[in-house]
């Protein structure tokens, strides 16, 4: 009988009924096993300029992992070490699930191959780079990770309880309640950061701990410190800890359960540390005395670029190391170990309570992404003023160069110019905000999305609900200077209409700007491209600098998908119906055109009026429809490598 899928509830619920408590904890207590048989790697790269396009450049494959094999248990502290471009993070993506090329070969986890799920359940990532707010405390930053992170029936005392527990586990307890920090304001320092990261992984409880260059950046002390503190998490808990390290001081070398050197995508080692120094003995490169073996024998495996004739003579080197360890009695039982446990059947201990545990409910993501996204803006002066007032900076000169309007013939175009302002300097102040503040929240999606946490929806939702308060606020102090300042049609209801369309220019101008970065990485592209967009939607959607009929046909039909078409309506209408100007009289006085709002209208825009609903229903209905393009920008540009 073939053995049942490891998600095969009704198999689980079984198995699990049947044991008894002792078997249970025996299989809680069961500590993984990682198997990788055979694993090869390759990526397609493309071939020449970039301006050559994707159609005409050739599409080049690249083998960056080869033929790799083997078996990683838990208790252990594992070291992947190699040169620059040797494989170590492309061996951690393949572990990880998170290759973007063709794989070949196994991986098995606890003699169950690894998926996607499986490595979301029972692995965790630590990327390169740290990606935290810097107005949280370490507290905090671990606290909201926990309500992203852990079953959606966990309570608010046991995630208190976890984070107590993980800030003990990495020696956080003395920083806890300070802040992050960034690069203006200082907070804890850099290894304590790295801490603060491998300890929101750690929330999980994963049984196996992968890391990508932890001690990038650190001192000598702290890469020490750190390193001690993972060997102890793998030593005391059963863990699996594999990390990669490219430069390691011979203070860690006694740290490591396990070395694997790698070059070029091939093993040259892989074996306990113990036995490293004598292996290479044997094969006629002993360490020198009073050297650092890690260091040594990872020049020893690189290839040297700098002429032809090194890089020959080096890649000759390497290839014989490479061709002297395939045949080697450490390789040989570690590949009959592989194929040996992998061959076993599947049991219960080995399937180690295969369960998909209930996530966070979109509700619970939402709030607690809102709620960061608040308490870390709350806490910079300088982003929250900008947040509130940056818009109403702009009133002064519009105010000054205005005044208070009057009401004859000279004013329509006053009223014109307005109206041209009120629809631009919105949309405008929101790339600002937008290309600003909204990259590090975008580099924490990304982070946050490829470890499975959340999906572009519910990130979006939070993003829009924790900036409407802040728009509401901005847009009101704008219109209601503006509105009674300058002198509009003096009614409050008419402020209300006014109000409401600066509000959603100013709302949708951000959404568009998050929607373009979610396509560039840049902002300075993301900027002009935006700017760009708006400022050809305002000239030939709004009719303001020339008007619509004098317009080629093409314009007219694009106007049809512009949000300045619809909002330009309404605030004619609000403005003009119902006005009266009067018309100076004596020689020299300025022709009479218009002697009510409703002409200009009926000369200009004779549907304002008749489509006033409609209008403001489709801007309205333009906050969806940009939401829901900027989602579906996200989707198809995919998450970047942030590492």
């Amino acid at each position: 009988m073939d053995d049942p899928s490891i998600f095969d509830l009704h198999y689980v619920l079984s198995s699990c009924a049947t044991m008894s408590p002792d078997e249970e904890e025996e299989l809680r207590a069961a500590r993984p096993t990682l198997n990788l048989l055979n694993v090869k790697y390759e990526v397609s790269e493309k071939v020449g300029p970039w301006w050559k396009g994707a159609c005409f450049r050739r599409s080049k494959s690249k083998t960056v992992l080869r033929d790799f094999t083997a078996q990683f248990r838990g208790g252990e502290i594992v070291a992947i070490l190699g040169s620059s471009g040797s494989g170590k993070t492309s061996l951690l993506d393949v572990i990880a699930c998170r290759t973007s090329g063709k794989v070949s070969g196994k991986v098995y986890y606890n003699n169950y191959e690894c998926t996607k799920e499986v490595i979301k359940q029972y692995g965790a990532y630590v990327m390169q780079a740290d990606r935290l707010f810097p107005n949280l405390t370490v507290r905090e930053t671990l606290q909201y990770a926990a309500f992203l992170r852990l079953p959606g029936r966990t309570t608010s005392q046991e995630i208190e309880s976890k984070v107590n527990k993980v800030i003990q586990e990495m020696g956080l307890k003395n920083v806890a309640e300070s802040k992050i920090g960034g690069t203006v304001n200082r907070g804890i320092s850099g290894g304590e950061r790295r801490r603060v990261t491998i300890a929101i992984q750690l929330l999980q409880d994963p049984k196996i701990l992968m890391l990508d260059e932890p001690t990038t950046g650190l001192d000598s002390y702290t890469a020490r410190y750190l390193v001690s503190n993972l060997a102890d998490i793998a030593h005391n808990s059963g863990k699996l800890v594999i990390l990669t390290i490219h430069q390691p001081r011979s203070e860690l070398f006694k740290l490591f359960d396990m070395v694997c050197i790698m070059s070029m995508g091939e093993q040259v080692f892989l074996g306990k540390s113990s036995e490293l120094v004598d292996y290479f003995g044997q094969i006629g490169h002993p360490c020198p005395t009073f050297a650092n073996p890690l260091d040594h024998y990872i020049d020893l495996a690189s290839v040297d670029r700098r002429n032809h004739e090194s890089e020959f003579d080096s890649a000759t080197r390497v290839k014989a190391l490479v061709q002297t360890f395939s045949m080697s009695e450490i390789h040989n039982e570690t590949l009959n170990m592989v194929m040996e446990e992998t061959m076993k059947p599947s049991t219960r201990r080995t399937l180690v309570l295969f369960y998909k545990p209930r996530p966070p409910n979109i509700f619970r993501i939402i709030n607690a992404l809102v709620g960061r996204m608040m308490v870390n803006l709350g806490r910079d002066r300088t982003i929250y003023i900008s947040r509130l007032f940056l818009l109403s900076l702009f009133v002064p000169f519009i105010c000054a160069f205005l005044g208070h309007m009057k009401t004859n013939q000279e004013s329509i175009q006053d009223r014109v110019g307005l109206m041209y302002q009120s629809l631009s300097v919105p949309p405008y102040v929101a790339i600002l905000n937008g290309v600003a503040l909204f990259p590090p929240m975008r580099d924490m999606y990304y982070r946050e999305t490829r470890d499975g946490l959340y999906g572009t929806v519910a990130f979006m939702i939070a993003y829009v609900l924790h900036i409407v308060p802040f728009t509401l606020f901005a847009s009101f102090i704008f219109s209601i200077i503006v509105y009674w300042v300058t002198g509009l049609y003096p009614e409050w209801q008419r402020f209300g209409i006014y109000y409401a369309v600066v509000f959603v220019l100013h709302l949708v101008g951000e959404i568009m700007t998050v929607g373009c970065m979610g396509v560039f990485q840049n902002a300075q592209i993301a900027n002009s491209t935006i700017t760009l967009i708006l400022t050809a939607s305002l000239l030939f959607s709004s009719g303001l600098l020339r008007s619509l009929e004098s317009m080629i046909e093409i314009f007219h039909w694009a106007a049809w998908f512009t949000i300045h078409k619809y909002s330009t309506e309404v605030l004619v209408a609000n403005e003009f119906h119902g006005s009266n100007f009067t018309c100076a009289t004596g020689p020299g006085a300025a022709p009479c055109q218009f002697r009510t709002g409703d002409e200009y209208l009926e000369a200009f825009y004779p549907d304002a009026i008749d489509n006033f609903y409609r209008n403001f229903g489709a801007i309205a209905g333009f906050i969806l429809s940009f939401l829901t393009v900027t989602i579906i920008a996200f989707k198809i540009r995919g998450i970047p490598n942030l590492n």
